[in-house]
């Protein structure tokens, strides 16, 4: 059976991290696999190379105007079985091929949850008409499709993130003098990099700690250079980097004593599946799902992104936490994600649906 993955690139997100281990694993199942894309950006690019599953890019769709006509030439040319999509304009334009004849098994993904119903939505939603499985990876974007269309409810399944077990594995250790809080997210505006900051000034006042956030992008550099301003207004630079996005994020998970997530809204974050994943307590937003992997006091702390203080707070109570509570978050951590995060639950339920 052939499958096609396709997605806009290979960049350093997590929709693409779980469509590359997607691909990955249904190799090691015996599908004749390939990823293709339209913008030629090879974060994750490697894994596939090393798995043997070939990547390519379609010629011509990286022109807005000329890309669904160029995909539907390339489905076409392929003839796969099974067509994945991974992310809205992905998701879209292989709806529309198959609405302009292409024949295949279509699954769509969302990977966020929805906050605003322009156009684009209107658009992609009706075109999901034509899609055999819609699968959201958070339970909050099933429960949204459900209530503003009913008539998706026969093809709706939601199949959240997987984390590699082995390679995000356990590491236990008590805080260290000045605790470590690490960040991996886009440093943009959804993400609420502001208000950490604005935070980590309430904090600085009488506790020591550092944080690392890293997620600088390019796409999003004005947000970046105001974020960069507003630790300089602050007089935070001691307690604060906003860094790179990195290739060794489970370094950086496994040396870190606290991870934070503090986004307006999110789908199945990977990074909290996989800081849970090594043990590594989280505080995050109190949005979507992130409730079905922070458990309130039990592995991470929970606070409202809109509230600076309530964001200082709880990371004040983990910095503070004694060493056997602290601990014991840490195990609670990879308890949960291994009965939450395995990857034989995801490649069964995709394997289901193709």
């Amino acid at each position: 059976m052939k499958i096609i993955l396709f997605t806009d690139c290979l960049g350093a997100g997590g929709a693409q991290r779980q469509l590359v281990g997607l691909a990955v694993m249904l190799k090691k199942e015996g599908y004749d696999v390939k990823v293709a894309t339209y913008y030629d950006i090879d974060f994750y690019k490697h894994n596939l190379d090393e798995a043997n599953v070939p990547n390519e890019l379609i010629p011509g769709a990286d022109n807005t105007k000329k890309r669904i006509l160029a995909v539907r030439r390339y489905f076409k040319k392929e003839a796969p079985d099974t067509v994945i999509a991974y992310q809205e304009t992905p998701s879209l334009v292989a709806s529309f091929a198959k609405f302009l004849g292409c024949k295949f098994n279509l699954i769509v993904s969302e990977r966020n949850t929805t906050q605003v119903m322009g156009n684009n939505e209107r658009v992609r939603f009706f075109l999901y008409r034509w899609a055999d499985h819609i699968v959201p990876n958070s339970y909050s974007q099933e429960k949204f499709l459900k209530e503003h269309y009913p008539w998706m409810a026969k093809k709706l399944r939601t199949i959240t993130n997987f984390v590699d077990l082995g390679h995000f594995s356990y590491v236990e250790h008590t805080k260290k003098e000045t605790p470590e809080i690490v960040v991996a997210a886009t440093i943009r505006a959804s993400k609420n990099t502001l208000g950490l900051l604005e935070a980590i000034k309430i904090l600085s006042k009488d506790c020591q700690f550092h944080v690392s956030w890293y997620g600088k992008d390019d796409l999003f550099i004005d947000y970046y250079n105001e974020c960069q301003k507003k630790i300089e207004e602050l007089g935070i630079g001691s307690f604060v980097e906003l860094k790179c996005k990195s290739k060794n994020i489970k370094e950086k998970y496994q040396e870190a004593d606290i991870f934070c997530l503090p986004s307006f809204y999110e789908g199945t974050p990977n990074v909290i599946c996989e800081a849970i994943s090594v043990g590594l307590p989280v505080v995050c937003s109190n949005v979507c799902d992130n409730s079905i992997y922070v458990h309130d006091e039990k592995n991470g702390l929970l606070f409202e992104p809109q509230n600076p203080s309530d964001i200082a707070e709880k990371i004040k109570i983990l910095i503070y936490m004694a060493d056997n509570d602290y601990i014991g978050m840490r195990r609670a951590c990879r308890t949960i994600a291994e009965e939450l995060l395995a990857p034989s639950v995801f490649i069964k339920k995709y394997q289901e649906l193709i």
